[in-house]
């Protein structure tokens, strides 16, 4: 089988799709001896995708094919093309719920990540938000087959977008446990006090400042409520690349008058975060809606208790290794925060329970689970509209 592959819409490495991306494929060649991969992408992105191997070919464009209407577009007319150019069997689209294309010509497989467009109003522009309502859904259905991170997701792509469900697998996210360990713990807590000045113990929430959809706002409306109420020492750590609607959450931390208490650490480095979620205190997640969540494993394995929203697929990831609470409650989210903190023996339960958790969400079974996904994609025909 050879392969074809769509390594777009990654944000440079800057979001969880970026690191499926980078976490599946590198594993694919692993999964048989026989298949091989063609794998097409922007140049820029080239660097962040550190793999190589004799059976993966990778095919770059100009950076300006990556701009959003551009790849659209080249997605709808080039692609098709390349696949054949390339004597492709197959297709797989990773970033299914960004990019996808009308007609591929031969069997396909698409990752949908989450549908959260029609979750969180304001996500996008009007014109992205037309783009990720009305045409990507009709585009999904004609998909071959499609993979759900999270019966969440799945329970969408039924419900919304009207994927049939006998063609819907889902396929978890994994953890890469060999890197995020509690054993980074005191070096997480160096790291922010040479990095950011930081000497006194904090609470981490790892997403790219987006106002609304990743809720800082209340966070740190009920960060600042903790810090009235209890006097504690800890500051709050928001690590994340400024987004859609990052001004929003500067000018409220200044208007809370929390400013001196909350770093903005933007971009974080790879090798970096390890230290990071070990470091913490609390790690808190108090996003209004997620097809999956990788921070929360990261945290969990790292030996960091968790507090996080009870909304869309954080209570399947979580389950009962951590604390949840109402995301447009700052109240309840300032008293979970609390309670983990406080309580030494909750605390200690919360770590135990979640480094049995996130133990159970393996990369590799993930890039298992998907290259066979294809395998058997192989075999059918194209679906039709």
């Amino acid at each position: 089988m050879k392969m074809g592959i769509s390594a777009f819409a990654g944000d440079n490495g800057k979001s969880g799709i970026s690191q499926y991306m980078k976490h599946v494929l590198k594993r694919m060649p692993e999964m048989s001896d026989d298949d091989s991969y063609v794998l097409f992408m922007s140049k820029s992105d080239r660097s962040f995708f550190d793999f190589d191997h004799p059976r993966i070919d990778i095919v770059t464009v100009a950076d300006w094919y990556g701009k959003p209407v551009v790849n659209i577009l080249w997605h709808l007319v080039y692609l098709p093309i390349l696949l054949t150019r390339h004597n492709c069997d197959c297709v797989y689209m990773p970033a299914g719920n960004r990019r996808l294309a009308w007609w591929y010509g031969l069997p396909s497989v698409g990752t949908v990540h989450d549908l959260s467009q029609l979750h969180v109003a304001q996500k996008y522009d009007a014109m992205r938000m037309f783009y990720a309502t009305k045409v990507l859904p009709r585009m999904m259905r004609r998909l071959t087959h499609v993979i759900s991170v999270s019966q969440s997701t799945r329970n969408d792509l039924v419900d919304y977008a009207g994927v049939h469900p006998e063609r819907i697998d889902v396929v978890y996210n994994g953890a890469d446990l060999d890197r995020y360990s509690p054993r980074h713990r005191q070096q997480g807590k160096q790291l922010v006090l040479e990095k950011h000045g930081i000497a006194n113990p904090y609470i981490l929430y790892t997403a790219r400042l987006e106002h609304p959809g990743k809720n800082h706002v209340s966070l740190l409306e009920a960060f600042a409520r903790l810090k009235e109420k209890s006097g504690l020492p800890h500051h709050l750590v928001l690590a994340g690349t400024p987004w859609y609607g990052a001004d929003a959450v500067y000018a409220a931390a200044r208007d809370l008058g929390i400013e001196e208490y909350v770093c903005f650490a933007g971009f974080v480095d790879d090798s970096d975060l390890p230290s990071l979620y070990a470091g913490a205190d609390l790690f808190v997640f108090p996003s209004l809606f997620e097809g999956f969540g990788i921070p929360l494993l990261e945290a969990m394995a790292s030996g960091t208790p968790v507090c996080a929203s009870n909304v869309s697929s954080i209570p399947e990831v979580v389950k009962n290794a951590g604390l949840l609470f109402n995301p447009g409650d700052a109240d309840d989210i300032a008293a979970n925060m609390l309670r983990i903190i406080l309580d030494s023996s909750l605390r200690d339960k919360l770590i135990r329970r979640g480094l049995r958790q996130s133990g159970l969400f393996s990369w590799d079974d993930s890039a298992r689970q998907v290259h066979n996904l294809c395998r058997v994609a192989c075999t059918s025909i194209p679906a039709a509209a």
